[in-house]
This record gives C-alpha cells, sequence and structure tokens, in this order.
C-alpha cells in the first residue's frame, strides 16, 4: 500500500489536476491511498473571508465565495467530461453554497472563533477532492472521496490538533481498506480531522503531510510519498541561495529539525508517525514526476558533509523573563515553561541563566504579545514586590538552523559558524545546539538573515561540495 499526498501547487490547475490523475493511475498496482490539499491560495482565502464575514464585510466574503466557485467549476470543466461532469459542478456548487451559509452565520454572530475557522478552512480539501474523483472517473479510474472528520479523531485544540492514534487507525481501517478491497481508490481531504462529537477540527498550515503519514501509520502502508513543486528537500530555499540543491537522504531526526525551523517541503510532525511505525517518507515533484526526490527514513545516509542543509524563519521575538538576582527569588522557569505550555506555544530556543532567575524564549511574533500578557499575569506577585524586574520583548529578529546528523561527530561547527557571521558583522542574539546534536540554531537580525544563510551554504555546503 502506498500513500501519496499532493500540494497545493500539484492541484492548482486543471493541467496540474490531470497530472496528479496521471500519477496515481501509474501506481494502481500499489494501491495508493490519495490525500490532497486545496489548490494554492484557497485556505488563506478562506479564512480571510471567514474573517471579513465576522467584521459585516459580506460583501467582500460573498465576492471570494463566487471566485473560488469559478475557479473550481472552470477547473472542473477542463477535466471531467459527461456523464460525471454535471454532478461535479452540482457538488461544487452545494459545497460552496453551504460555506456561504457558515459566512452568513459569522455575519450575524460578529465572531470567527478557531472552532469556526476550521469550519472554513476545511472546505478547500473537500473542494479539490471532488475535482480529482471527477478527473480518476472520467478516465475509467474507480475513486470515492472519503471524509476526513470520519477518519482523523483528534483532540479540541482547534487550529492545531492533535490526533488520536489508536482511534484514527480504527477509523482508517473500517472506512478505508473496503474502498481498496473494492479496487478504487480512495481520496481523502487532508489537513482536517474531528473531535470525537463529530466537530471539524485542522491539524494546523500544512497539516495535510501530516494527514498521509498519519493513514500511512495507521494503514501500515510500506510508503509515503509527498509530493510538492520542488525537487524534493534542498540544501536551503532557493528563493534565498539560487544554488541551492536537492538532497537524496535525509533521516527522520533531520527532517524533523528542518521542518522546525522553517523548511516548507513537509509539515513539522510529519516524520513522528513514520518514526513510530519505521516507513519512508519519499518528498517529490509532481511537475518532475520521473525525479526520486528526497528519502527520508530511520538513517538517512551519512554523506560525510557536516551540514547537510540550512532552515530559517522570519519574524522572530524574543521574550525575556529577568529576576531579581536575589538568592531565593521565584524560579522561574518552570511556570514560565508553564505559559507556553497554556498558550499551545513551541519555543524555538530557550536560554536561563543565573539558576533561573533569568529565561529568554524565542518563539514568532505573531505570538510573543500573548506570549508576555500570559507571563505578567502569571508573575504579578511577584512583579508587584520586585523579585521580577522586566518582562521584555525584542521583534526584528530571524532564526536559521544548521542541521545534519554528522554535527555532533564533526568539531569546530559552533567556531566556524561564528566565524562566517563575524566576517560579515552579523550579531548573534542567540544560539542552540539540540540534544541529539543533529543542528545548531543562531538568532540573527531579520534584515541580516538572507546574506547569513548564503554566506553559511557556501561556506559549509557549497565548499565541502567542492571537496
Amino acid at each position: 500500500m502506498l500513500v501519496l499526498k499532493f500540494g497545493g501547487t500539484s492541484v492548482g490547475t486543471s493541467e496540474s489536476i490531470r497530472r496528479v490523475a496521471r500519477i496515481t493511475t501509474e501506481n494502481l498496482h500499489r494501491s495508493p491511498v490519495v490525500v490532497l490539499s486545496a489548490m494554492n491560495g484557497v485556505t488563506d482565502s478562506l479564512l480571510l473571508s471567514a474573517r471579513a464575514a465576522a467584521r459585516g464585510e459580506e460583501a467582500e466574503s460573498s465576492a471570494a465565495l463566487e471566485r473560488l466557485r469559478d475557479r473550481h467549476r472552470q477547473a472542473a470543466r477542463e477535466c471531467v467530461v459527461e456523464p460525471y461532469l454535471e454532478p461535479l459542478l452540482a457538488c461544487l456548487d452545494n459545497t460552496l453554497d453551504a460555506l456561504g451559509k457558515v459566512f452568513s452565520a459569522l455575519a450575524l454572530l460578529r465572531e470567527a472563533s478557531p472552532r469556526s475557522l476550521d469550519l472554513v478552512a476545511a472546505h478547500g480539501e473537500r473542494l479539490s477532492c471532488a475535482l480529482l474523483v471527477g478527473t480518476l472517473c472520467s478516465q475509467g479510474i474507480a475513486a470515492e472521496t472519503l471524509a476526513a472528520e470520519a477518519l482523523v479523531k483528534t483532540d479540541d485544540n482547534f487550529g492545531e490538533a492533535m490526533p488520536s492514534m489508536e482511534l484514527t487507525s480504527e477509523a482508517a481501517r473500517e472506512f478505508l481498506l473496503p474502498v481498496l478491497a473494492r479496487g478504487a481508490v480512495p481520496v481523502v481531504p487532508g489537513f482536517a480531522g474531528a473531535t470525537i462529537d463529530g466537530v471539524t477540527t485542522t491539524l494546523g498550515r500544512g497539516g495535510s503531510d501530516y494527514t498521509a503519514t498519519i493513514l500511512g501509520a495507521a494503514l501500515g502502508a510500506h510508503e509515503v510519498w509527498i509530493y510538492s513543486d520542488t525537487d524534493g528537500v534542498l540544501t536551503a530555499d532557493p528563493k534565498v541561495v539560487p544554488e541551492a540543491r536537492p538532497l537524496p537522504h535525509l533521516s527522520y531526526a533531520e527532517a524533523r529539525e528542518l521542518s522546525f525551523f522553517g523548511a516548507k517541503v513537509i509539515h513539522p510532525r510529519t516524520v513522528l508517525p513514520a518514526m513510530d511505525h519505521q516507513f519512508p517518507v519519499r518528498v517529490r515533484n509532481s511537475f518532475n514526476p520521473s525525479f526520486e526526490g528526497t528519502a527520508i527514513t530511520v538513517h538517512g545516509e551519512r554523506s560525510g558533509q557536516s551540514v547537510k542543509s540550512i532552515a530559517y524563519t522570519r519574524d522572530i521575538s524574543t521574550v525575556t523573563v529577568e529576576g531579581s538576582g536575589r538568592p531565593g527569588g521565584p524560579r522561574v522557569a518552570g511556570r514560565a515553561l508553564g505559559v507556553l505550555e497554556r498558550l499551545f506555544t513551541d519555543a524555538f530556543l530557550t536560554n536561563a541563566s543565573s539558576p533561573e532567575q533569568n529565561l529568554s524564549f524565542v518563539l514568532p511574533t505573531s505570538k510573543a504579545g500573548s506570549v508576555v500578557r500570559g507571563l505578567r499575569e502569571e508573575f504579578a506577585e511577584e512583579i508587584r514586590r520586585g523579585e521580577v524586574r522586566h518582562i521584555e520583548r525584542q521583534d526584528g529578529l530571524g532564526v536559521f538552523a544548521c542541521v545534519g546528523e554528522a554535527l555532533g561527530d564533526t568539531s569546530g561547527i559552533g567556531a566556524r559558524v561564528f566565524g562566517v557571521l563575524g566576517r560579515l558583522g552579523v550579531s548573534v542574539h542567540g544560539f542552540a545546539q539540540a540534544p541529539s546534536g543533529t543542528s545548531f540554531s543562531f538568532v540573527v537580525d531579520a534584515d541580516r538573515l538572507d546574506e547569513a544563510v548564503r554566506a553559511l551554504h557556501e561556506e559549509f555546503i557549497g565548499r565541502e561540495a567542492a571537496r
């Protein structure tokens, strides 16, 4: 069994959808399960429209809905023939009409809660799945859409839901295996799931990758192939480093570090089910399907190269809790980490000093305001007594990570990074090494981030490859 996942650009046009159908057909002998993202740009449009409706801007949300209708109906006409076209157009209209009613409800209530936004966002994948099923059926391939809500069972952390693997495995086997037994292709909307009460949730942006490996684990798949618009995982973002090249192999640990620090090819949690169930994940390019892409496995490949890839994230802030420095003062680390946990916020780096008197977090700027407020509430009494002097944030930062399993066995990596940054005159606001030794990460000014990444790519990847 093979799980094929296709991202937004891979289903973004009628030509792309036909290409996805062709790739699926070529793998029919592997009993494929297909997971789809929404057409590129659709999820953003849906969320913007929901917020517009909640502000009472119904004309704007209605216009956006009609643009989506036109885009999907046009793709349907270019991909699907009768007798499948008219039922498909009716399905698209019914889905979008139902979404219009949701927008009207948001306008009436003047709210767009995380729960409501998950309900809205999940519609994009339903539309793309309908298009692919219609395309496959037009070509004589039996295919069926299955509701993600029936398959992926999650908690109620709307916007970043976590799956229950036991419940999901039971549901996946119950609903997917009979479809495969009939010789049909199951097509599953990615990104979405549902609570045990049936309330729609989402797994976080980019979560369709995660859906694919969740189902791969649940069904005992031999492999999961994740298709995007690049030739696998690259040595850096080609928008910043034009000479970046694809990597043939990565370990689970390397892939996880790269995605955590900003590599956009796969969702950060994608490799977790693969790690638990020991199946390969291959990242491929739907626009270059003959290219093998990047294989992500237990051990990857020790190429002798210290740094395999460099990932980065912009829009980073630091939040610092500064204690009084007096002996016996409040021990801030555990309580501060508790605030981050309650706010479902992951920190890229955490630095502590002076026996837990001072603590600094590096986190997305979008989360910094809520974290500062949460910390000030948590330490309100200590601030009043002067035992916590300041809780401050610094914006305008970026973080990058040099990633490779050989880093832990190679001496002088940090010195080389500092040497390059020193020659560039780039200030370092924080740095850390992963406990596994798989990554070194550094916080720098955001306006120097691209320059730093390019220089370090040349230092570690360009020069070492040339040897």
